[in-house]
């Protein structure tokens, strides 16, 4: 365990200076789902940024990385090696500097994967794995820090055959638990069952969480009664196209705890804003109930 102080900065305070921003990022289209989410820490009057997941279309991200005003990326954390979360990060890289790399050293053989890798060695951005255990990374200084707790896969994904596809990959998710002040978000990345059940069993840090991100994009293999049991969030984003995904079961689990839920295919870019001592909110791009897949 250890920590890494991200101290990447704005010179112009952002319009929500003292307030944490998470945003669920619209990467989505008719079809390819993805996640991509930008959270920006404003304390001190200096905006300090950091990406989990790039989507696929890189293009798209960098457009909503210049619509805030994002000119340097303190880490890009990577959940997993599926194209949809990694797709867009060369074009990230190649737009503005990166500071730090996380991901989980997931071994694939995948071209597009592997000409990743060799483009963040390329540019000598520092890489932590978190392959076991749980770093921590401080974004922001002082008393106002934001700290995400990052928290590896099971110990057999440093394993993985390199052509493994699907199912496999996903249950190689790291997850990331954000807090600032009293507020908590989590994201399990595409976590199904089986590494759920794993974190479940043998917690790294503690689950609870105020926002949950769904995993596999409200897929029903990563949105469990037992799961959200643990989490108990008061909302839950889903990263969706809206046609092979949200699932309509998950949406139904949500609606009948009464969790308020958002989902990008029909919101839009989603933001929650958290100040320190105050309560959190969400605010999505436009309004709309989220729909179940229309793929079936």
């Amino acid at each position: 365990m250890f920590a890494v102080l991200l101290v990447a900065a704005l010179a112009i305070a952002p319009q929500d200076s003292g307030t944490l921003l998470v945003r669920t990022l619209d990467v989505t289209d008719a079809r390819i789902g993805g996640d991509a989410i930008l959270i920006t820490d404003s304390a001190d009057g200096r905006a300090r940024h950091l990406l989990i997941d790039a989507g696929e279309h890189g293009a798209t991200v960098v457009r909503w990385l210049d619509r805030f005003h994002v000119d340097t990326l303190a880490a890009v954390i990577l959940s997993h090696p599926h194209a949809d979360h990694y797709g867009g990060m060369e074009d990230v890289f190649a737009h503005l500097p990166v500071r730090t790399f996380v991901y989980g050293g997931t071994p694939r053989t995948t071209v597009t994967y592997r000409r990743l890798l060799a483009d963040i060695a390329a540019r000598r951005i520092p890489v932590v794995t978190v392959d076991s255990g749980v770093r921590r990374l401080t974004l922001a200084v002082g008393g106002d820090s934001a700290v995400l707790t990052v928290f590896a896969p099971p110990p057999s994904c440093r394993a993985l055959a390199g052509r493994a596809e699907g199912d496999a990959v996903n249950d190689c998710s790291i997850g990331v638990r954000l807090t600032h002040g009293g507020f908590s978000m989590l994201f399990p990345g595409d976590a199904e069952i089986p590494e759920l059940a794993w974190w479940l069993e043998a917690p790294p840090v503690p689950l609870a969480a105020d926002v949950l991100k769904a995993g596999h994009h409200g897929s029903d293999n990563a949105t469990t009664p037992a799961w959200l049991d643990a989490v108990h969030p008061g909302a839950v984003m889903i990263s969706a196209n809206g046609r092979q995904h949200p699932f309509a079961g998950v949406l139904a689990l949500l609606a009948a705890r009464g969790i308020a839920t958002y989902c990008t295919a029909d919101n839009g870019t989603i933001t929650v804003r958290a100040p320190r001592g105050g309560a959190w909110t969400v605010t999505p791009e436009r309004s709309g109930r989220c729909h179940a897949r229309t793929d079936t």
